[in-house]
C-alpha cells in the first residue's frame, strides 16, 4: 500500500454471517459441537483501492452487502477473510444510534466517539463546542440519548463525524432521515470536506449524491462486486439494470424521496401555450415557486420523461451558468426549447427545486402531459438526428462542385 496515495485498501474482503433458526440454535451448536447454522455470505471477495482525497460511491439494491462493507471499513465489525488497510484518521455515520451509550446524555456521548477517533484531552475541550453548535440541539445535549428522535440521533452523529476532522469519513443512508433544513446543512458540510480534500466512502440510494460527492463508484449485488469504475458509468449501468428488472424508471425506484421543505416549494408547472407540438417545433415551460426565507438561493432542474418513465433530456439553471435566484416571496421561470428533436410521444416534466450548489432538494413535483408531440406519420424511433446519405459515392441533392 502507498501511504501517499491510497486511503483505504480492500482485498478480497469476504464477510459469513452464521444465521440460526432460534435463538436456542447457537447454545446446540455449542453443546453439541455439530453445526447449528446456516451461512450467509454478505460479501464475497470484494477488493477496491480509494485514494487520498477522492469519493467511492457504493451502490447497489437493499441486501446488497453495502453496509457491511462500510462497517468493515468503520472498524464496527471484522472480515470473515481478506485484508483492509486504512490510512488515517476515520469517522464514520452508520446506522443510527450506532456508537452512542443510550444511558449517556449527547454531551458525554461526544466524550465516547472523540476518544474513539483519538482525540486527545486538548483536541476534545476545542471541538466540543463546534460539535454542539452545529448539532444545533441545545438544552437536549444533556439529556439521556435515549430519549432522542431519530432526526436528533442523526444531527449528533453527523456532528461529531465533521467535526473530529477525519481524513476518511464513512457515510451509510443516515442523512435520508431529518428535516429539510438539516438534510442541507450537511450536504453543504459533505461538500465542504470532499472539496477540501477529504477521502469519502460513501451509500446512497440517491443517484445524484453519488455522482455528486464521489469521483469513483462501485456496483454490489448479492455481495459481489458487479461493476466499478468512474461514478457516472457505473451508476448508467446500476440505474439501467433496475429499469430492465421493474420496468419503472430507475430514477423514480431506487432514489429516496426527499420531503418536501418547509422552506420553498413549487406551486405550479405548466407548459406555456398547447402542449400539442409537432416535432421541430418550439417548446417552453414555465415553473412557479415560492421561498419563505429571504437569504436562500435556488437553482432548478427539469427532466422530460417518456409515458414509460426514461428522461429523454434535462435542463439546469446551474448548467446553463446562471446564478442562483434569490429572494422571499414569489418567483417565476420559463425555459424555451427552440426546436423539439423528439418525433413522437407524450412527456411529463420532472421538476427539481435545488439549493444554491445544486445538492439539497427543497421540492420535487411530476406534471403529467406538458408535451404532446404528433407525428404526421409512423415514426420508429424517438429522436430525429440531423443526417445525410451518400449513394455510390455521391451525395444526392449535392451540387458535383460541393462533392468531396
Amino acid at each position: 500500500m502507498t501511504a501517499a496515495a491510497t486511503a483505504v485498501v480492500a482485498d478480497r474482503l469476504t464477510k459469513v454471517y452464521k444465521v440460526y433458526a432460534s435463538p436456542w440454535g447457537r447454545l446446540r451448536e455449542a453443546v453439541t459441537r455439530r453445526p447449528a447454522h446456516v451461512p450467509f455470505r454478505a460479501l464475497d471477495d470484494v477488493s477496491f483501492d480509494l485514494p487520498v482525497g477522492e469519493g467511492l460511491g457504493v451502490v447497489g439494491e437493499n441486501g446488497a452487502g453495502k453496509s457491511t462493507l462500510l462497517k468493515i471499513v468503520a472498524g464496527v465489525t471484522r472480515p470473515t477473510s481478506g485484508k483492509l488497510g486504512v490510512q488515517g484518521r476515520i469517522a464514520s455515520i452508520l446506522e443510527l444510534g450506532s456508537g452512542f451509550h443510550h444511558e449517556f446524555t449527547g454531551r458525554q456521548n461526544i466524550r465516547l466517539s472523540a476518544a474513539i477517533v483519538g482525540l486527545d484531552e486538548r483536541e476534545l475541550r476545542e471541538r466540543t463546542g463546534d460539535i454542539i453548535e452545529f448539532s444545533e440541539l441545545g438544552p437536549a445535549i444533556d439529556q439521556p440519548v435515549r430519549s432522542y428522535s431519530t432526526g436528533m440521533m442523526m444531527r449528533l452523529g453527523f456532528s461529531i463525524a465533521v467535526q473530529v476532522e477525519p481524513d476518511i469519513l464513512v457515510v451509510d443512508e443516515a442523512l435520508s432521515v431529518g428535516d429539510g433544513y438539516f438534510q442541507k446543512k450537511c450536504m453543504d458540510r459533505l461538500q465542504g470536506f470532499v472539496a477540501g480534500g477529504g477521502t469519502l466512502l460513501f451509500c446512497s440510494h440517491a443517484m445524484y449524491y453519488v455522482t455528486a460527492f464521489c469521483q469513483q463508484a462501485m456496483w454490489l449485488r448479492q455481495g459481489e462486486v458487479v461493476a466499478s469504475g468512474p461514478a457516472l458509468g457505473v451508476v448508467g449501468e446500476y440505474e439501467r439494470f433496475l429499469m430492465a428488472k421493474s420496468g419503472e424508471s430507475a430514477r423514480e425506484t431506487d432514489e429516496s424521496a426527499d420531503p418536501v421543505s418547509t422552506q420553498a416549494r413549487i406551486v405550479a408547472i405548466r407548459a406555456v401555450g398547447a402542449a400539442q407540438r409537432r416535432a421541430s417545433e418550439p417548446w417552453a415551460l414555465e415553473v412557479e415557486w415560492e421561498s419563505r426565507e429571504e437569504e436562500l438561493g435556488f437553482h432548478l432542474a427539469v427532466g422530460l420523461d417518456t409515458a414509460d418513465g426514461v428522461q429523454v433530456c434535462a435542463f439546469a439553471t446551474e448548467r446553463a451558468g446562471l446564478p442562483p435566484v434569490r429572494g422571499k416571496g414569489s418567483h417565476r421561470a420559463v425555459v424555451r426549447v427552440r426546436r423539439l428533436p423528439m418525433t413522437k410521444g407524450d412527456y411529463s416534466a420532472c421538476v427539481f427545486l435545488l439549493d444554491e450548489e445544486s445538492l439539497h432538494v427543497y421540492d420535487r413535483k411530476v406534471e403529467a402531459n406538458v408535451l404532446e408531440i404528433e407525428a404526421e406519420r409512423f415514426e420508429p424511433s424517438l429522436f430525429d438526428v440531423p443526417h445525410e446519405w451518400e449513394l455510390d459515392g455521391r451525395r444526392p441533392g449535392a451540387h458535383d462542385e460541393d462533392a468531396p
